[in-house]
């Protein structure tokens, strides 16, 4: 396949294999958006995203940041570059218990072989619930299923 895919058949790999996750399918997690250096995912307030008191829990927070931005900084990368995580800082503001969560990512900046995106987390009234910044890596080790 070299170097010759468009942005959106990069899209179609990225998206295939954010979607394809069993462990994503199990959170409930759904791309409303994805390009150019921005993505939108979704998901539920269930039994499998809050906490023993009933909140969304702060790890699926993270999580779903991470899955957010990586599905915005991968399909601009070129055949070759595949992104990995070197940090997150996530800051909670609030908990919601209902409606569907959205993580807005998008890509601040990039350098050579880093790059720094910014998620905002939001409940379905627009309450901004989380934010958190991602640093991935960007390496020349590109998976299989991303190839």
């Amino acid at each position: 396949m070299g170097g010759l895919f468009s942005v959106t058949g990069r899209e179609e790999i990225y998206r295939k294999n954010i979607e394809g996750s069993p462990l994503h399918n199990f959170l409930g997690i759904k791309i409303e958006q994805m390009g150019k250096g921005e993505a939108k995912l979704s998901i539920p307030s269930d039994s499998h995203t809050l906490n023993p008191a009933g909140s969304l829990h702060g790890g699926v927070i993270y999580l779903v940041s991470d899955v957010a931005s990586f599905a915005a900084l991968g399909p601009s990368l070129e055949a070759g570059e595949f992104p990995v995580t070197i940090d997150i800082q996530c800051s909670v503001y609030r908990g919601t218990k209902e409606g569907p969560v959205f993580f807005q990512a998008k890509v601040a900046t990039r350098t050579r072989r880093l790059a720094f995106i910014n998620v905002e987390v939001r409940d379905a009234g627009g309450v901004l619930l989380a934010e958190t910044r991602v640093t991935k890596a960007v390496t020349g080790k590109v998976p299989e299923a991303f190839r």
